[in-house]
């Protein structure tokens, strides 16, 4: 089944994305509950395949990439730049996490974690951050839109 999606990565400045337009307007937005758990739990998988240690999910990660979420729901725009022009790394520095490397992966996918999760594989951006082994913390975001899911990975090595 082909799911249709948007995607980008921002790693080190660098932004590489994937993106089709938007098909439906926002009706509501969710929290990242048990998909953030989910959602690291395969990223755990794939990392452990590779050779890195595990993420830990952070509560402060998880509030950046929850806000961030919501708030491209809510515009309807994938894009790392936030409506307020914040950029991953200032999110991050505003949720109480002070970053020293970060990275954020971002999506508008129809389906779970493990969709959410084999698209950012299959694209070597998001391949190449998701098997960063220097990342040790992660926040993950999920906003809910009639046209599926906006999801945020925040990836970070701390002090």
């Amino acid at each position: 089944m082909t799911v249709p999606f948007r995607t980008a990565v921002f790693a080190m400045g660098v932004v590489l994305s994937t993106v089709l337009p938007a098909t439906a307007a926002a009706t509501a937005q969710g929290s990242g509950g048990g998909a953030a758990a989910d959602v690291v739990a395969e990223v755990n998988r794939r990392r452990a395949e590779a050779g890195c240690g595990p993420l830990r999910l952070r509560a402060d990660l998880t509030r950046a990439a929850q806000a961030h979420s919501a708030d491209m729901a809510r515009h309807g725009r994938l894009d790392h730049i936030g409506s307020d022009g914040s950029r991953p790394h200032e999110r991050m520095r505003a949720a109480g996490y002070r970053a020293r490397h970060s990275g954020e992966a971002i999506a508008s996918a129809s389906g779970d974690a493990g969709t959410v999760t084999e698209l950012w594989m299959e694209s070597p951006g998001h391949r190449d951050l998701i098997l960063t082994c220097r990342y040790r913390d992660a926040g993950v975001g999920r906003a809910d839109r009639a046209d599926g899911p906006w999801w945020t990975l925040d990836l970070a090595t701390g002090p």
